[in-house]
């Protein structure tokens, strides 16, 4: 099972801190700035820099930077817009996105189910039977991220489902995710990895979260 992470700037790499520098200073040399890449609250509000916004959403060439960096720069600006201003969301949501677009969180899985494409709650249901004290949290750790990003990113292809097939609709998906991550949230292993608290925030404010992530979609992403 993959360790959850509680954010993904841990996960960032040289090119993403070349191009920060490049959009923030002119220069192509990230040195001038490590102070600031290494202080959380001076790196927060380099990230919600409009330059960098806007680089990231009208780049003039090529962007070469992580999914990381790219969602961490949008889903911040979305949040903020909501009303939301929590970096440990913000953070790990990011991380969820990212991650997605790695196609690492359900590999493992698809690997011994290659016949279930896991849109359907049911499908995490079957895992979760049966499963022993520690898979589960991880189980719903999985089945959290995705129908976080599932919601999130995809709400049409949720509710056109709904209206051809009579399949669970949009809020039904938005209220497994949150209980998935309120599961998650009372199991020891949340705690040894720090996560408790950041799924106390989210499940706080996860349908406001939702709704940013399907404006995002709307708007900077062609899916």
């Amino acid at each position: 099972m993959m360790t959850p992470s509680k954010s993904c700037r841990d996960r960032l790499q040289p090119r993403d801190f070349h191009f920060l520098a490049r959009v923030l200073t002119g220069r192509d040399d990230p040195g001038g700035l490590e102070g600031i890449f290494l202080d959380p609250e001076n790196f927060d509000l380099l990230l919600d820099d409009d330059k960098v916004f806007h680089a990231v959403v009208d780049p003039p060439g090529p962007l070469g930077i992580t999914p990381e960096l790219y969602f961490l720069v949008l889903v911040r600006k979305n949040l903020h817009r909501a009303g939301i201003h929590d970096s440990l969301v913000s953070d790990y949501v990011a991380g969820v996105l990212a991650g997605h677009a790695h196609g690492e969180p359900l590999a493992e899985r698809r690997e011994r189910n290659p016949g279930v494409d896991f849109t359907y709650h049911l499908d995490f249901l079957k895992d979760l039977e049966g499963a022993g004290n520690y898979e589960r949290f991880f189980l719903q750790v999985q089945c959290g991220n995705h129908f976080l990003w599932l919601s999130g990113l995809f709400p049409q292809f949720l509710q056109h489902r709904s209206l051809r097939r009579g399949a669970p609709d949009l809020r039904y998906y938005e209220s497994v995710a949150r209980n998935a991550f309120l599961e998650a949230r009372h199991h020891p292993l949340a705690v040894e990895f720090e996560l408790d608290e950041v799924y106390r925030r989210l499940t706080d404010c996860f349908g406001e979260t939702r709704q940013a992530l399907n404006l995002l979609a709307e708007n900077h992403l062609f899916l």
